[in-house]
This record gives structure tokens, sequence and C-alpha cells, in this order.
């Protein structure tokens, strides 16, 4: 068959993770049965490492929050994983950090998750602006640009691609002779407990959401759809789920 399905989320940002959105995104999966799994990266938070942690983020430890995030790719398995900023805290922090107790066990940590990654067979990549996936014609990242119009922003860097990073739905048709699109997808965490944001306009186009789609096997044609919450329905170009 030269259509095959594939699944998209992003931003589930380890303990702060949506219960109903994973339960809409669940029963979405089991229906469409994507053969493609893909993870557009912040499958974790790692609030209490990042530069700037506050006293009350780093008492918080990255425990609860690492193994939310593993419990989540356990069940959801994807076949590939952009990991995103907050993601690269980790590996940051084991390579970077003045603090030597705290740099130890970050690279052991962040050894081990390599380790998790390889049993699950997850294709995955860092987030490096050089970094990403090929899907047929589509690009595969995390993100990068948090502009007004983010889906062109990409497009212009990368071409046709899918990624998350800036948690708000938004899509770009390219205006030429060949074509091709670009999507931002929405965030599979609870944007109320987001507060680092809490005083940036930007977060009120914050949507939980997620994205489906097809890619031809033999051109790399492809088309995308998103999922939006908006209040408390979850819609589709189908209609309501």
């Amino acid at each position: 068959m030269a259509w095959e399905k594939s699944i998209f989320m992003a931003d589930s940002h380890g303990d702060l993770v949506c219960p109903n959105a994973i339960k809409v995104f669940k029963k979405f999966m089991d229906d469409w049965k994507p053969k493609h799994r893909i993870h557009l990266g912040d499958v974790w938070d790692f609030r209490a490492i990042r530069r700037g942690a506050g006293n009350e983020e780093r008492a918080e430890g990255i425990r609860y929050d690492y193994n939310c995030g593993m419990e989540l790719l356990d069940w959801y398995r994807p076949n590939y994983l952009t990991l995103g900023n907050h993601d690269h805290r980790l590996w940051r922090a084991g390579g970077e950090t003045s603090n030597g107790v705290l740099a130890d066990l970050c690279a052991q940590k962040a050894q081990e998750t390599e380790d998790a990654f390889r049993k699950m067979k997850i294709q995955w990549v860092h987030w490096k602006v050089t970094e990403r996936f090929k899907l047929g014609n589509l690009t595969l990242i995390h993100g990068f640009h948090s502009s007004m119009h983010p889906a062109k922003a990409h497009h212009e860097k990368y071409g046709s691609c899918v990624f998350g990073h800036v948690h708000a739905p938004n899509d770009y048709e390219a205006r030429h002779i060949d074509g091709g699109s670009s999507h931002a997808i929405g965030t599979m965490a609870k944007i109320d407990k987001m507060s680092y944001a809490d005083a940036y306009t930007a977060k009120l186009g914050w949507r939980n959401g997620f994205a489906y789609g097809l890619h031809n096997t033999k051109t790399g044609d492809f088309k995308i759809w998103q999922v939006t919450k908006n209040g408390s329905d979850w819609i589709s170009p189908h209609g309501i789920l």
C-alpha cells in the first residue's frame, strides 16, 4: 500500500501531562491504527534543572517528572522521537553544569534514558537545528521559532514539516509551484499548570491538541490534519470526537 498512516503528539511535559488529552489521544489512536507513531519532543518538563530554576523548583527534583515521561513512552512506543528544549536540559546539565554532583547524576540518567530508547526501539535525535527525521517529504522536528506565524517561519528553514514547541496549532500552505505545508501542533500538557508563561500573551493561543496524517511511500506526498481542544470539545476535520 502506497499510503501509510501516522499520528503525532508533542509537548507532554512529564508530570504536567493532561490526563484528558491522553484519554482522547489513546482512543483516537486505537481507531486510526497508525503505522508510524511520532513524539515531537518535550517528553519531560525538567523545570528543576532549568537554568535559573528557583529554590522551590529545584526542591521538586526530577524523579516524578522523569517517571511520568517514561510511563508515557512505555505505552506510546513512538517510532520516532525528536527531543525538545525541555528534554535537552538533562543532557545539558550532564555536560555543562558547574555542580559536579548534579552533572554526574544527570549524565547517568541521560545514559539510562538512551538505553531505554534502544530497548523500546525508538529512533531519536537531539534538540539541534541540524537534526531531524524525514517521513516522505515531511520533516519531523521539535521546533525552534516562537514567532507570530511559527508554521511559516519553520517552513522557511525546513520546508514541509510538522513540529511542536509553540503549543499553539498553526498551519501554513506554501505559495509556490512545488507546494508544501508546515504544521505546528498543540500541547498534551495541562496548560494552566505551565505558570512560567503566565505573563506572555502568546499563551492565549495555546491549545491541547495532536495531529494525524498520511504519507505516500512512492511519491513522498502527505496530508496532515489537526485535532484541537476547543472549550470542552475535541474537534477534528471529521467533527467532534
